[in-house]
């Protein structure tokens, strides 16, 4: 095994003479090995279903769902290595680097130089009065007959060219980023944006609520697939409130659809592989062959103690949907503006860091129950503030047995509590069966949380 010490991450490269979109250069020490200086951690768009590139370089992908563009590492051409070492080292740095390319994807400066919204809205002829809600948010580029004879009798004062044009301008509008096209929402329905914008997030969407069309962003499913429990019951509660039909995609399936976030995720991109082609996720969590090395205590993506020069690209000025990250000062001024509303929907996606800076001011009911960012370190920090009961129906952040085992007396056990039966093991339930209520039928919900092994000896103490 090669021992890796350290690993440098010395620069960040945006070249567009470049064919490849270099993100990182790393040197990579070693306490058995020469050091491999120079290795060029790069990202490109995905030409062919072949796993490698014409080079040779191993194609990893950030999301196998959307296999768009690729992530490699091109080595120094003086380095003895097998390609099966090559591809595990490549991992490795990949790994260490942070999201492979994610913020970078997004927030490209090439991705603004095909479509200028400032001078494309000055080409429109816009007519006297004209209402950005005159045109339905589900009209895209393309109008079809009926549309445009239906909107040319509601709006006589428009003419056919000006409706594809306007229809063509949203279009291209809701493309770009949503921090791009803040400036003009004036101009377009915001209803149109719920629709057809595939990058909105949770955060946007609460600090533009009073905007928010649910009837619209119920068929947005790239956006669905990443909404929190929380948001999407705020959904289905509005929808019913207003009496709006609720999509038939998830009308018979509510509680999956609040519960299950990949729920729309076969929706929200194009494949470019068959189905029976796609790695499956567990397929990409590597056993280390030929490499080893020590993170030390500190374990999140881009462990920053081996990163020298510049921070890893999670911890970079952008998020991985590509929304700038604000400092303490912006913070905290957007947060005074929140409604009673907006906040309650917060607890849900803030960041542990947003957590402890508000705790005076948040719902701690809705934190534990919605939260997936809790970790054991941060609510043992936090205890005064944790609602056990509420957090007994967390299904998403994770728990070690320790921790469930220290406080198990503080959960309702006068009904199943999910976020144990999810951390359910052998030693747990033999310790607490008096306490812990679940059956076979129940711990078969909780399978994929619990694994395979696990299952199959509860079921047979279940059983007994």
């Amino acid at each position: 095994m090669l021992k890796i010490k350290s690993i440098d991450f010395i620069k960040t490269v945006y070249d567009e003479s470049l064919s490849h979109n270099i993100f990182s250069i790393a040197n990579i020490h070693f306490s058995n090995y020469p050091p491999i200086n120079g290795a060029l951690l790069y990202w490109k768009k995905n030409l062919s279903r072949s796993e490698f590139t014409p080079e040779g370089d191993y194609k990893f992908f950030y999301d196998m769902a959307n296999i768009t563009y690729y992530a490699s590492v091109k080595f120094p051409k003086n380095i003895k290595l097998t390609r099966d070492q090559k591809q595990e080292l490549a991992y490795i740095l990949l790994d260490e680097r942070g999201s492979i390319g994610t913020y970078s994807l997004k927030t490209h400066p090439s991705r603004r130089k095909k479509f200028n919204p400032k001078l494309s809205l000055a080409k429109l002829d816009f007519p006297k009065n004209f209402d950005i809600k005159s045109i339905p948010s589900y009209v895209g580029p393309i109008i079809d007959e009926i549309d445009m004879t239906h909107i040319l009798d509601n709006n006589p004062e428009m003419s056919k060219q000006f409706i594809h044009d306007y229809c063509f301008w949203r279009y291209n509008l809701v493309k770009l980023h949503p921090t791009e096209f803040e400036e003009y929402l004036d101009y377009v329905d915001f209803s149109y944006i719920c629709y057809a914008c595939d990058q909105l997030n949770e955060q946007y969407l609460i600090e533009h609520l009073d905007q928010v069309d649910v009837s619209t962003l119920q068929y947005n499913y790239p956006v669905l697939s990443r909404l929190s429990a929380s948001f999407k019951n705020y959904i289905v509660e509005q929808l019913r409130r207003q009496k709006i039909k609720i999509n038939e995609h998830f009308e018979g399936e509510i509680e999956l659809f609040i519960e299950d976030e990949t729920y729309f995720s076969e929706y929200s991109t194009i494949h470019l592989l068959d189905e029976d082609e796609l790695i499956d996720e567990d397929e990409e969590k590597f056993d280390f062959h030929f490499f080893e090395y020590d993170r030390g205590q500190y374990k999140w993506p881009g462990s920053e103690h081996m990163v020298k020069g510049i921070p890893s690209l999670a911890c970079q000025i952008y998020d991985d949907m590509g929304y700038k990250k604000r400092s303490n000062k912006e913070m905290d001024k957007i947060f005074n503006s929140y409604s009673k509303k907006q906040m309650d929907l917060m607890c849900a996606v803030f960041e542990p860091h947003w957590l402890h800076r508000y705790r005076e001011h948040l719902d701690w009911r809705i934190v534990c129950q919605y939260n997936g960012y809790l970790s054991e370190d941060f609510l043992n920090a936090h205890l005064s503030y944790i609602d056990f009961e509420a957090l007994g129906n967390n299904l998403w952040c994770e728990l070690s047995e320790a921790f469930i085992e220290k406080h198990i007396n503080h959960f309702n056990h006068n009904q199943p509590v999910p976020i144990i039966i999810r951390h359910l093991t052998e030693e747990l339930y033999l310790n607490y069966r008096d306490k812990i209520k679940v059956d076979s039928d129940l711990l078969y919900q909780y399978y994929g949380a619990i694994g395979n092994d696990e299952y199959e000896r509860l079921q047979e103490l279940l059983s007994e």
